[in-house]
């Protein structure tokens, strides 16, 4: 049974003749408008008709909006361009955003008629990719949209459109989709067409429709583009114009007139039975558009068929009419067309008139019969239903019967009402906001506009919003913004409800959102409180004094508006509540229920309200005050301040007896005050006990309290400043306790917010604090919210406008879908038609004798006497052959600029040229090519011939214009470094270009690039003068004579001065204090150095770039207040070349194709992850498995080939046409990389071609060498607004993500960290610059001789690496397993070498580790084998500070929680450095040994293992003197009383303890390991320890602190101690305890068997050993390894050679390749100078036998932690826990208190600190524990 469901209309968009959008349609049909005009083509062109129905704006399209290039869209369809902009119009019109098409299925149902661009496009030369003829634009569609449903294209003549429609329904009514776009385009391009029409005498030679009328002779063409949406699911819609009752088709069939020839009785059959099937009288038809098109057969038998369906039983006469009486026939489009003028009879209820219809046709019975009317003025549509006809030529009929959609819409007078817009640009922002002021009374067209596309769309970067008023438009607020640049994240602060008052809120509840809140908040107040009618408290407008009322009242308001706030989809980041309003702020949070916070608001307010009859209230005043904060707290003691509401406003509470006199200094210290009436000191301790009354109730409210989240801020919490604020406690009655007694403070707390924070702050009064006075350091100011809807909304503006989306659809009381009566908005869409777009010119396609071959223009000996050079001779001909193409002349007529010019030039003499070389001139390309005997091209390039009396700016040369005796005679000559000489015209313009050149190659040396001819411009100079002025600038490599220009390459200028520039101004007299070398790779000039540095001027501290050249030295400053980070300059470089490389030479585009060539290293990753970012296809390449595994999990949208087979790989991926950006960085296979390029694309080699390789230009590309030092100087020429948003982008964007992968590297292929330099005391800049000209220190320089001995070593380090030009490469980087021949020319091991000058031998020892049962597939993340920086998580304890002794400064390492191992986590960059890098040695994986196969199995290399050498008696002496060794060292010179004793970390050093000793004011002890302390048992080592303190210190009680590995000890001792009778003050643990280590062993070792278990825990303990002294990024594979191994000796001997960095991991294919591999590191050997064991080579084993010494000790202090378990014994008392506020890692679950109230009688007291375990040991966060400390030792000592 046929499904009859009815479809709807949900949207609508048009471009017909004269009418860019359907509005100007609509009044163009009403004004009766002829919309038929001018043809594009001569008139009556071949005795085509004069006029024709165009469409506006032909050649315009918004190109960056749908992402295509320049040269796609200049190739592309036209019909396509104005396909895609129609139908994005028609998905903004149904309101219905893209992702609801995309998420259902969608179908697309295309229809067109005469394919006029096909032709040309599948004939004629174009430079892209795209194929856009008829049968693929359907497909173009669907991709660009992302739509998955059915695609048809449908051509059956002029009822295509009607014949798509009908194929939509049937597939919407059988379910094959959701939705369906059905379009229809027809382009009038090809004039060739009309005439074969007019030939067949369809065309009416007038060019005037005149349907219906007496005149008719033949139909008038007629452009038109119209979509529109459809679907079977009413409720879906946003819009409804029309339900679509029943549409049906059918054929004529045989005719005996002919296929042209229209029959009657077929159209009738079709209607009848179109409505015998949907079971409609014919008789509620009110209006036909008939599909009559003015001819003379076609209209008298359509009206008869009209009459035969509808008019048998008819009392009146039907109205009826045509649309091609006013554009003409829009063919393929007809039927849409016909269609768009129904949707808006029924959107306006009025039928507009039909024009050119004077007197009927009397061949149409019907008409003058009285049954049809033709409406020829406006007329009233009756109610019923609409009927439309569309029949094709051929035969093929369609008919369908419209239904008007109308629905009644509840009417709802709102005062205010909120849209937001994101426009294109600023003409689509201006139109929109006229339709909302036009229609901002009614509700469902605001609504609509809401939900569309126009206010979602990520592509419109305008943004803006109105705030309508209901009264006139001057009361509208309207703000609007341009380009988001960064996004500041919001955060809410909701201002404390208990002092201020609660003004009206009734306008809040309009809107639906709010209304709902109140509903929910009274319905939970009236089952706790039915005493008080609170639905007439709500409406009454409350200013109710009752306090008990106002406090509920404004939490039923704060809950309203951040109901608001969730329901249009803001995201804060977090929540700040102050007071009472952190009720609301949990709310927020999710910690607190509504239910609970009613209930929280009804106790509060009860206890308001009974505290205000007592004495308390009579005793104190409450005041409102405005006063410098310095003075607020010298008031007195009679004064409290309750709270601080900003940074100069506060509210206190005055004794009353002393008020006078307080208000009196108030006011004499220049404050003011506002006096609270009836408010009580809330937030002090003067209301303990009236809060401690509600315990029991409350409690009973908060039963089941949740954890409240880091997003949620409390302002009555005591924070210190530059705390994070991720604190996380529950929302439970002490929480709630300390809410009510403290006092709460702003300041303090907004100040651990980011600087790129805005505060939205919210507030129930008008007279609360002014936001803007809220906090100064945030960047973006605070907005205002109170509690009114006005308000409310313009704060959602706000947070639109400064770059977050919002969904404000919810504040409309409007029933979706609305009906027809609703205006469209299709029209708001204005794109940007700013370019314009090749159009296929008519003269294309009269091209009438298809076998006739142009000749071609040939270079002969006319006009070649003398001799001439080879360029001249091209460059002369090459403009004659397009003066004769275009022009017909053998003349230079035109201006004309020739560029893209590529020469391929040999010795080549001028006899070579005449007569055997070609030139062909495309004119579709704008291109020409030279050849020479057909096979080799000499001259490639582009062109661009000027119209006449187009004028042809020239460049401009300084000086050119004045007299030429000054000019040949200049003083400046020199200094602007140009050169000038006379050149005769002699009417030849040959020997004027030849005499030019060769002129112009005496002081430029590059290809000529470019040339500008003027014709017009010359002639007028040689009128005045035949001797013309010729000048050079060198230093732009212009060359100018008379009209003519050249632009030559300027690759080398003769002469050049040797000497640097320098261009530091204002810069030299810096200070440096951290100093990062970098060498950067020059394609001319060996290697760039690039100084990076960190230091102070007289005004601040900088982060200064310098960049050094052969050229000269320049540089600039950046305020270290922007934001730097050290983390920053380190990933500086790479990603300023990447960015530069990308955005700057190959200037890459969405949806461009990008191939990187190997090797791969940081530069490569950090291009791919921009690419990624600006949605281009990336490939890359490898010819090892292992590089590809990486990239593959790093980047799983990059295309990884193999590099075999590379070109053919690439070319399947691409469809044969390549890339379109290839970047290659080593002098490899130059050709290859040219190959890869797709048509058009760009090849940018990183370094120059082998003069041995040839090169040859296959397709039309650019080469493109870059120089990266332009990277440098581009980005010290930006202002600081671009330097902050590059800043951030690093920070924020794909980077930020890569380095957590340990990236970057600190050499890569084009750039090298050279030296890393800290100085103890800063050095001046002009110094360290001086290293450039004096590679030498001189220590005879009074100003070097004063540096600190650790100073003038980095200075030697520094010098060195300025002056040399090293070109390292990374170890992953260096791809070519197949070229072994280049193992040994890269430093591929990166081993540190030594050049003191020695005899040379090979190594001594290679030793081979076979680990058959590991296979490396097994790990994703193999290795980080380029960086000297973990990627441990900072969550670490610091136990251990590295020293390097080339340096003066002490590294800090951190530890992770378990056994402590080293991480760096230096934080203080903005102090003195008192930090020096390691170079980190690093386990390596060369990918140039061998190739990773499936399956294979690893190996180790162990290279360079000393042998030990003979240690005499007396050497060991000297190197390691005796240090009398105690266990017991001060810390600090404090003498003041109790002592305090603390316990080591797990390296049995005090190190990192220094630090806090020197915080703490009392006498501060710390006890460390010697070589005579126990290591069986914590037990021994507590006893040991316990005897130790006691010979110390007989007094008691004793106070214990143990830090990580200590605590465990300091908490035996305590036990210890109380069992012997001793007394123990207070007991500290620093992050510790035995139930945090056990968390951590357990996580390592639980699925281990009994008998593994120890060997886990041994080979954990050496891997976080190893990670003290080097990067260790899979832990799980080196824990592996040394479970492999079967001895400890053998783990603890390669973990050594591992922190020496002399391992090779790599997988082991074939032994064979490691043999080679082996060899191959001998071979190292001779290269570098030989160990000869002399000093230094003794302390270097030294070194490692005292790290074999601390890996034993450290294997040793995990087995006594493992082993120490509870026995049942307890301290008496309680345990103080400082811990960081930082989840454990890697662990088991483990309890807040770490399940130290197992191990104690007392309490266990938690206090929490940021950040890691560095905290305990930096100076500001050891300062928060210090305190702490003495505070609980003061406490206990009492």
């Amino acid at each position: 049974m046929q499904d009859m469901t009815e479809i709807y209309v949900a949207g609508i968009a048009a471009r017909l003749p004269e009418s860019e959008n359907i509005d100007e349609f609509w009044e163009n049909l009403m004004v009766g408008k002829d919309m038929i005009g001018q043809a594009r083509w001569p008139k009556e062109l071949y005795g085509t008709p004069p006029r024709v129905g165009l469409i506006k704006n032909l050649d315009k399209f918004d190109a960056e909006y749908f992402s295509f290039e320049e040269t796609e869209v200049h190739h592309m369809n036209p019909m396509l361009r104005h396909l895609l902009e129609v139908s994005a119009e028609c998905v903004v019109d149904s309101s219905l955003s893209l992702p609801v098409l995309q998420n259902n299925t969608t179908g697309l149902y295309l229809a067109c008629f005469l394919p006029d661009n096909d032709a040309l496009e599948t004939s004629r030369g174009a430079n892209s990719r795209l194929c856009t003829t008829v049968p693929t634009m359907a497909g173009h569609l669907m991709e660009h949209f992302g739509l998955s449903g059915p695609m048809v294209t449908v051509d059956t003549g002029c009822s295509s459109s009607l014949s798509a429609m009908e194929m939509a329904v049937s597939d919407l009514r059988a379910g094959k989709c959701q939705f369906a776009l059905v379009s229809s385009v027809n382009l009038l391009l090809n004039p060739s067409y009309l005439q074969q029409m007019s030939q067949l005498g369809m065309l009416n030679p007038t060019g005037q429709s005149n349907v219906f009328d007496a005149k008719a002779g033949g139909y008038v063409r007629a452009e038109g583009v119209v979509t529109t949406l459809l679907t079977r699911n009413e409720n879906i819609c946003k819009h409804v114009y029309l339900s679509i009752v029943d549409i049906l088709t059918n054929c004529d069939g045989f005719k005996s007139e002919g296929i042209t020839f229209p029959n009657s009785q077929s159209q009738a059959n079709l209607m009848r039975t179109i409505y015998n099937r949907c079971k409609l009288d014919v008789n509620k038809i009110a209006y036909v558009e008939a599909h009559s098109t003015g001819t003379k057969a076609g209209d008298p038998v359509e009206v008869a068929g009209i009459c035969e369906a509808f008019c048998k039983d008819r009392d009146t006469p039907l109205l009826i009419g045509s649309v091609k009486a006013n554009m003409g026939h829009s063919e393929a489009t007809a039927g849409l067309a016909s269609f768009v003028k129904c949707v808006l009879i029924a959107r306006h209820g009025m039928i507009p008139p039909q024009i050119n219809f004077n007197s009927p046709n009397p061949n149409i019975d019907g008409i003058t019969q009285g049954k049809v009317r033709v409406v020829d003025k406006a007329t009233p549509l009756e109610d019923g239903f609409i009927s439309l006809n569309s029949f094709g030529y051929g035969g093929a009929n369609g008919h369908v019967v419209l239904k008007p959609y109308k629905k009644k819409q509840s009417s709802c007078d709102i005062h205010h009402s909120l849209i937001a817009i994101k426009a294109r640009s600023e003409k689509e922002m201006e139109s929109i906001v006229d339709f909302v002021q036009k229609n901002k009374k009614n509700v469902a067209s605001l609504a609509l506009l809401s939900n569309s596309w126009l206010s979602h769309d990520p592509k419109r970067m305008l943004r803006g919003f109105v705030v309508t008023d209901s009264g006139s438009k001057e009361k509208d607020e309207i703000h609007t913004s341009k380009n988001i640049t960064v996004v500041p994240s919001i955060w809410l602060m909701l201002e404390d409800v208990a002092w201020g008052r609660l003004d009206s809120f009734s306008s809040l509840l309009e809107t639906p959102v709010f209304r709902k809140s109140i509903q929910s908040s009274q319905q939970i107040m009236t089952n706790i409180d039915k005493s008080v009618q609170w639905t007439n408290l709500i409406q009454d407008q409350p200013c109710t004094e009752d306090i008990a009322q106002r406090i509920v009242l404004s939490i039923f308001v704060l809950l309203g508006i951040v109901d608001i706030i969730k329901e249009t989809k803001v995201q804060p980041q977090g929540v700040v509540g102050s007071g009472l309003s952190e009720i609301v702020a949990g709310y927020h949070d999710g910690c607190l229920s509504r239910e609970q916070c009613v209930q929280l608001a009804y106790l509060m307010g009860n206890l308001l309200k009974k505290w205000a009859n007592t004495d308390l209230a009579e005793k104190y005043s409450v005041y409102r005050v405005t006063l410098n904060p310095d003075e607020i707290y010298c008031l007195g003691p009679y004064t409290r301040v309750l709270s601080t509401v900003s940074g100069n406003t506060f509210v206190i509470a005055i004794e009353n007896e002393k008020k006078e006199e307080a208000l009196r200094i108030i006011h004499t210290k220049g404050g003011y005050h506002t006096k609270l009436t009836g408010r009580l000191p809330l937030y002090s301790d003067l209301v303990n006990e009236m809060v401690d009354g509600i315990e029991e109730e409350a409690r009973e409210i908060l039963h089941s309290p949740k954890y409240r989240s880091k997003h949620m801020i409390s302002l009555s919490q005591d924070y210190a400043i530059g705390c994070q604020s991720s604190v996380r406690s529950m929302f439970d009655w002490s929480y709630l306790r300390r809410v009510l007694t403290t006092p709460s403070t702003v300041t303090c707390v907004l100040n651990t917010l980011p600087v790129d924070t805005t505060l939205v702050h919210v507030s129930l009064g008008r007279s609360s604090s002014s936001p803007q006075r809220l906090e100064k350091h945030f960047v973006f100011d605070p907005i205002s919210c109170t509690g009114d809807l006005k308000s409310v909304l313009m704060m959602l503006g706000q947070i639109h406008v400064l770059g977050h989306d919002i969904s404000v659809e919810c504040l409309y009381d409007v029933s979706f879908p609305v009906d027809v009566s609703v205006p469209s908005i299709s029209p708001l869409v204005k794109w940007d038609h700013s370019q314009s777009w090749l159009i296929p010119e008519w003269p294309e396609f009269y091209c009438r004798v298809k076998d006739d071959v142009e000749v071609p223009y040939s270079i002969s000996d006319i006009e070649t006497d003398g001799i001439h050079s080879t360029q001249g001779l091209l460059l002369y001909h090459a403009l004659m052959a397009i003066s004769e193409k275009h022009n017909k002349s053998h003349e230079l007529i035109n201006g004309v600029e020739l560029y893209d010019m590529v020469w391929t030039l040999n010795d080549m003499s001028q006899d070579d040229l005449l007569n055997t070389d070609t030139i062909y001139v495309q004119t579709g390309k704008k291109s020409f090519v030279v050849e020479k005997d057909g096979e080799t091209q000499l001259l490639t390039g582009k062109y661009k011939m000027y119209e006449t009396g187009e004028d042809l700016t020239l460049p401009q040369i300084p000086g050119y214009d004045l007299d030429i005796n000054e000019n040949l005679k200049g003083d400046d000559d020199d200094r602007l470094s140009i050169e000038k000489t006379e050149i005769m015209w002699e009417d030849s313009w040959l020997d004027f270009l030849d005499t030019l050149l060769e002129f112009s190659t005496q002081w430029l040396e590059g290809p000529l690039l470019r040339i500008w001819v003027s014709p017009n411009t010359h002639m007028k100079e040689v009128k005045d003068c035949a001797n013309m002025l010729a000048i050079v600038e060198k230093c732009t490599g212009l060359s100018k004579a008379g009209g003519v220009v050249f632009h030559t390459k300027v690759s080398q200028l003769r002469n050049k001065n040797s000497g640097r520039v320098y261009n530091l101004e204002g810069i030299e007299s810096s200070k440096v204090s951290l100093l990062m070398v970098y060498s950067i790779d020059s394609v001319t000039e060996g290697c760039h150095r690039v100084l990076i540095y960190q230091g102070e001027n007289a005004k601040e501290q900088v982060i200064g770039i310098i960049l050094i050249t052969e050229r000269g030295v320049e540089g600039r400053e950046f305020p270290l207040s922007m934001g730097w980070t050290p983390k920053d300059l380190e990933q500086l470089i790479p990603y300023m070349l990447a960015v530069y490389l990308l955005l700057d030479v190959a200037k890459i585009k969405e949806n461009h194709t990008l191939l990187i060539l190997p090797p791969i290293d940081t530069l490569c990753v950090y291009l791919m992850a921009l690419a990624n970012e600006l949605e281009v296809t990336i490939f890359t390449s490898s010819y090892d498995t292992e590089v590809r595994d990486v990239i593959d999990n790093m980047f799983p949208y990059v295309r990884v080939v193999s590099g075999e087979r590379l070109e053919q790989n690439i070319k399947i991926l691409t469809q044969g046409e390549g890339c379109d950006v290839v970047i290659q960085f080593t002098s490899a296979d130059f050709q290859s990389a040219i190959n890869l390029t797709a048509d058009n694309g760009k090849v940018l080699f990183c370094t120059l071609p082998t003069p041995q390789e040839e090169i040859t230009l296959t397709k039309d590309c650019s080469l493109i060498v870059p120089d990266l030092s332009k990277a440098v100087t581009s980005f010290m020429q930006k202002s600081l607004e671009d330097i902050q948003l590059f800043l951030y982008n690093m920070q924020n964007g794909c980077i930020a993500e890569i380095s957590k992968e340990g990236f970057p590297e600190v050499q890569g292929l084009k750039y090298n960290l050279a030296e890393r330099s800290h100085f103890t005391h800063p050095v001046e800049l002009a110094q360290i610059l001086s290293a450039i000209e004096d590679p030498v220190v001189n220590a005879n320089n009074q100003s070097i001789a004063e540096m600190m001995e650790a100073d003038i070593i980095a200075m030697q380090r520094l010098q060195s690496a300025i002056s040399t030009k090293p070109k390292d490469f990374s170890l992953l980087v260096n791809d070519c397993s197949d070229k072994e021949n280049q193992f040994d020319s890269y430093n591929l091991l990166n081993i540190a070498q030594s050049t003191t000058p020695g005899a040379f031998q090979p190594m001594e020892e290679v030793r081979l580790i076979y680990l058959p049962q590991i296979n490396l597939q097994d790990y994703d993340d193999v290795f980080d084998c380029t960086t000297d920086r973990l990627t441990v998580p900072p969550v670490a304890t610091p136990i251990i500070t590295i020293t390097d002794e080339t340096d003066t400064g002490s590294k800090v390492m951190t530890s992770t929680p378990m056994f402590g191992f080293a991480v760096d986590q230096t934080k203080n960059f903005t102090g003195s450095p008192k930090n020096t890098h390691l170079t980190i040695p690093r386990l390596t994986i060369p990918s140039t040994i061998s190739n990773f196969k499936k399956g294979a199995k690893m190996s180790l290399i162990v290279y360079s293992t000393p042998t030990t050498p003979t240690l005499t008696p007396a050497l060991k002496t000297l190197l390691t003197p005796q240090i009398g060794e105690h266990n017991i060292v001060s810390l600090n010179e404090e003498t003041k009383q109790p002592t305090v004793f603390c316990v080591h970390p797990i390296t049995g050093k005090l190190n990192l303890l220094k630090t806090l000793g020197g915080l703490l004011q009392y006498q501060f002890y710390g006890i460390q390991r010697t070589s005579i302390t126990p290591n069986d048992s914590i037990q021994s080592v507590a006893s040991y320890y316990k005897n130790a303190v006691q010979m110390y210190n007989e007094k008691q009680p004793v106070f214990l602190i143990g830090y990580s590995f200590g605590s465990l000890v300091a908490m035996e001792m305590a036990i210890q101690f109380q069992e012997q009778g001793s007394k123990v003050g207070c007991l500290i643990l620093l992050d510790g305890g035995p139930g945090y280590f056990h968390s951590q062993f357990n996580q390592g070792i639980q699925a281990a068997s009994k008998e593994e278990k120890m060997d886990y825990l041994e080979c954990g303990a050496l891997v976080n050993f190893l990670q003290m002294y080097a990067s260790v990024p899979n832990q799980k594979l080196i824990l592996k390894i040394l479970l492999s191994l079967k001895t400890k000796q053998e783990r603890i001997e390669l973990v050594l050679d591992m922190t020496f960095g002399r391992v090779v991991v790599s997988p082991n294919p074939a032994k064979s390749r490691w043999l080679v591999a082996k060899e191959k590191l001998k071979m190292r050997g001779a290269l570098t100078p030989c160990k000869q064991y002399r000093f230094s080579d003794a302390a270097e084993e030294l070194i490692r036998l005292k790290r074999q010494e601390a890996a034993k000790d450290f294997i040793k202090s995990v087995h006594m932690a493992y082993k120490y378990q509870h026995t049942g014994q307890k301290f008496k008392g309680d345990i103080h826990l400082l811990r960081v506020k930082s989840d454990l890692p890697l662990s088991t679950p483990v309890s807040v208190d770490y399940g130290l109230k197992d191990w104690c009688t007392g309490n266990v007291s938690l206090r929490f600190y940021d950040g890691t375990h560095e905290s305990f040991l930096q100076q500001d966060d050891g300062e928060s524990v210090a305190k702490d400390i003495m505070e609980i030792v003061r406490e206990s000592s009492c």
